[in-house]
């Protein structure tokens, strides 16, 4: 399925486990995980883990195996586990992701044909899952077809073991929730608090307030996304959209070099008044952060936005601005004039124009955090 939240940097990986003692030799189990998921495996199968992923399989995994679960090959008769996470539930996902009681595995599960990106000589059981606040997209892949009578029962036996690390939570006090340089003040008959989830790869932190009927979740993601927006931020009309009997609003956007995801579940959309009372005591401190495309990146200051006009071939215009500045670095492409002012970075050339001029030293300082690749 699509690959939601962003999964990013698979980070440092586990590839031993902690053992626990058991009672004959046969029944000794280890846990694999530490990224907020983990699972307690018996003897025989091996773990593999990193943010947002966690692998099982009752045979040696390869090198390689994180980030590439397709690429695992499974004999008949043997059976390989993958768990991504795709971070806290949002109100847009709840019914895509419902919450599961018990974890299993059933024949419904099952898909018709093969999965996508892992072929169609193996038969697959795929389930997507809330699990104490997290989505789950949990695939089995039980070897080459036809499907195995013990196939199921064995991932089955697996699967209670899956363990879910709850975020810190973090509570108002008096009316004033904050956390992590960011905060809000609650209305009148408004409850919530901060969530800092244990693995923070597709969230650093959650902000959750209901009010009645209404429902607003709040996420920092780790990465840019969504274009800049002054705060206060407020929703609007344009931002409604009916989703399985809900009516959701929904917002990204950056500002202060945090990047959220906005959205709220609402009775009515006259309801908007009541959710943007909220968002307008929203603030958030400025931090530094990194800008990303075309193969180069820039650390900016939390003042800073960015934007780009990408060309033909990727070769970016790039404007940023941060107060009383306006910096434009154009690539040049092979062959092109050099202007007055270009830096290099592994071959490639950009274009510096600064305005106004006066400004040029705090340019430089920003300029000199450019890398960009070779082509």
């Amino acid at each position: 399925m699509k690959r939601l939240l962003l999964i990013v940097s698979l980070g440092c990986v586990i590839l031993a486990a902690v053992a626990v003692v058991g009672g004959a030799s046969g029944s000794a189990r280890h846990v694999v995980g530490g990224f907020g998921v983990s699972m307690s495996l018996p003897a025989g199968w091996q773990g593999v883990a990193a943010s947002g992923e966690l692998q099982a399989a009752d045979f040696p995994l390869p090198r390689g195996a994180l980030g590439s679960a397709q690429s695992v090959r499974v004999r008949p008769g043997h059976l390989h586990l993958i768990v991504w996470d795709y971070g806290p539930s949002v109100p847009y996902l709840a019914d895509s992701f419902p919450a599961a009681p018990r974890l299993a595995l059933a024949r419904r599960n099952l898909t018709r044909g093969g999965l996508e990106g892992f072929g169609t000589r193996d038969a697959y059981a795929v389930r997507n899952v809330t699990v104490r606040g997290e989505l789950l997209e949990v695939v089995a892949d039980l070897g080459p077809k036809p499907l195995a009578t013990d196939a199921l029962p064995r991932i089955n036996r697996l699967l209670p073991t899956l363990r879910v690390q709850p975020p810190r939570i973090v509570r108002a006090r008096g009316r004033l929730l904050a956390a992590g340089g960011l905060a809000v003040r609650l209305p009148a008959g408004w409850s919530g608090r901060i969530e800092l989830p244990a693995n923070r790869h597709a969230a650093q932190l959650v902000l959750r307030a209901h009010h009645r009927s209404l429902r607003l979740v709040l996420l920092q993601m780790p990465e840019a996304a969504g274009a800049h927006a002054d705060l206060p931020i407020a929703l609007t009309a344009r931002n409604l959209f009916h989703d399985r009997g809900l009516l959701i609003a929904r917002r990204v956007f950056s500002n202060a070099g945090r990047s959220f995801d906005l959205s709220a579940v609402l009775p009515s959309a006259a309801a908007l008044g009541e959710v943007n009372r909220l968002l307008a005591t929203l603030t958030a401190v400025p931090r530094r952060w990194t800008f990303r495309s075309c193969n180069l990146t820039l650390r900016l200051p939390g003042t800073w936005r960015a934007a780009i006009n990408p060309r033909s071939g990727c070769y970016p215009v790039i404007t940023l601005r941060g107060p009383g500045i306006t910096v434009v670095l154009t690539e040049l492409r092979p062959g092109q004039p050099a202007a007055d002012r270009v830096l290099t970075r592994s071959g490639r050339r950009f274009h510096v124009d600064v305005t106004p001029t006066t400004a040029k030293r705090r340019a430089d300082s920003v300029l000199a955090t450019l890398h960009a690749k070779h082509r």
